[in-house]
């Protein structure tokens, strides 16, 4: 199975819409600050990560751990590398750290970068308000990724804030077309039509069982040798 492939899903094709969005707008009247979110398992962070690295953006992830200052350290390290600064172990305060990432973005204005798990910030006000000043002193742009409710959460907790997004994209279950597409591009043996069918129906709409489903198709074509897997092999 080829891997490392970000397959055009309707997911993908309408996640890259909003970020084209972003990068378009008009800077001077506008804050580069959108939210993808949506249910686990429909390919969020895997859009993210491979998005980031065939695109060049900053990909930054949260945990359950990361404070203020654990977000600024690894913010302003990462700009270092990314801008072929050197490496860089920064130290000082928080409010300083965050005050060299934004003198760095300044220079550079089509810098994107990608939060995921921005669920674990909603509990760190200061975290929010510094990633929210990303926006307003620079013209980067700044995707959050958050579960199916960070829309939600992030109205109820800061109204403003909510505002200040100006695209909201939620993941939708893969559907036939999609699967379809996924089957073509990284599947290695020739297959049926009824497979896209068998995976389609089983995996439920959740991307990350399809591809579980994709590898077992692919298993059960080289450990049988078979010169095209049909529905009735994955049965057996």
């Amino acid at each position: 199975m080829k891997q490392g492939i970000l397959v055009r899903t309707e997911n993908v094709n309408k996640a890259d819409h909003c970020i084209n969005y972003l990068i378009s707008r008009p800077k001077l009247e506008m804050v580069g600050l959108g939210l993808i979110y949506g249910k686990p398992g429909l390919g969020k962070t895997t859009y993210a990560k491979r998005m980031a690295f065939s695109k060049g953006y900053i990909y930054l992830r949260l945990e359950a751990t990361t404070t203020p200052k654990s977000f600024a350290v690894e913010l302003l390290s990462t700009l270092y590398t990314r801008f072929g600064m050197g490496d860089y172990i920064p130290y000082g305060t928080a409010n300083n750290l965050f005050k060299q990432s934004l003198m760095l973005l300044e220079d550079k204005k089509d810098t994107v970068i990608i939060i995921d798990e921005i669920d674990y910030a909603f509990r760190h006000p200061q975290l929010l308000g510094a990633i929210r000043d990303i926006v307003d002193e620079t013209t980067a742009v700044v995707i959050l990724v958050g579960m199916q409710n960070a829309k939600d959460r992030l109205n109820q907790i800061n109204e403003y804030y909510f505002d200040r997004c100006n695209v909201f994209y939620e993941f939708t279950p893969v559907n036939k077309k999609d699967i379809g597409q996924i089957c073509k591009d990284v599947l290695e043996v020739p297959f049926a039509s009824d497979v896209i069918d068998y995976i389609h129906f089983h995996s439920v709409g959740n991307l990350r069982k399809a591809m579980k489903l994709i590898h077992y198709v692919e298993q059960i074509g080289h450990l049988r040798n078979l010169s095209r897997v049909s529905e009735a092999d994955l049965k057996l």
